[in-house]
């Protein structure tokens, strides 16, 4: 949220600059509009990435999960290990 409040603030139009400058009112609204979605998604997918990256599992699925294709994981319905058996703490 902090990321894309700082993108707002930096393409309101006179903040950092104006484009085009001596546009119109309208031009100038669209073109900061159009800046702003494209660097906002850039910014968003590349933040989710890296964030996305940084699994909490390790190199496995939690218990009851499967690994998928893509490197996620999908719920079996059922235990894929003995809880206890990879070293995790059971209650």
């Amino acid at each position: 949220m902090l990321i894309s409040t700082l993108l707002f603030a930096l393409f309101v139009p006179g903040v950092v600059v104006t484009l085009p400058s001596g546009g119109s009112k309208g031009t100038v609204l669209v073109v900061h509009a159009l800046l702003f979605a494209v660097v906002a998604s850039f910014a968003m997918k590349v933040y989710w990435g890296m964030r996305e990256s940084f699994g909490n599992f390790g190199p496995t699925c939690p218990n009851g999960y499967r690994q998928t294709e893509d490197g996620g994981c999908a719920p079996t319905g059922h235990q894929t290990y003995t809880p206890g058996a990879l070293g995790e703490k059971t209650d």
